[in-house]
């Protein structure tokens, strides 16, 4: 097993091993015309590897190209007509949400003024009364 670098890139997720092995192992066997190993499986060194928080290659030159082409072909298109509203009140009268508010207002105000006609709750004891009225009966 040959230790190499890993450099991954965080915002993509893609990462590739470093060409060259930092260590080589007795069984590694390097093709003339090749950077790897062709016999050992390839495995990442812990304190070596690369954290990019970045695009690869790749995927930057592929985010240019869209993005190119977004701002090449920027155009908003949309039917006027559909867009004008008129803020103003109906000419039938009151709208749906206008009688709604007059409603609960007027249900509102019902119930302040049941409040104000309430009797007023006296206190209730079991015990008897030390002012208690006598009445004769003649």
């Amino acid at each position: 097993m040959c230790c190499h670098r890993l450099v991954i890139y965080t915002t993509c997720g893609h990462s590739f091993f470093s060409p060259r092995p930092l260590v080589e192992c007795r069984d590694a066997s390097m093709p003339p015309d090749g950077h790897q190993s062709s016999t050992c499986e390839l495995v990442a060194h812990p304190y070596r590897s690369l954290r990019l928080e970045r695009l690869c290659p790749d995927c930057q030159h592929q985010r240019d190209r869209l993005l190119a082409n977004i701002e090449r072909n920027q155009e908003v298109r949309f039917d006027e007509w559909r867009w004008k509203v008129s803020y103003g009140l109906p000419p039938h009268g009151k709208d749906y949400w206008t009688k709604k508010m007059e409603d609960k207002e007027a249900e509102a105000s019902v119930v302040r003024k049941m409040e104000h006609k309430r009797p007023s709750m006296k206190r209730f004891s079991w015990r008897k009364s030390k002012n208690k009225s006598v009445v004769a009966i003649k």
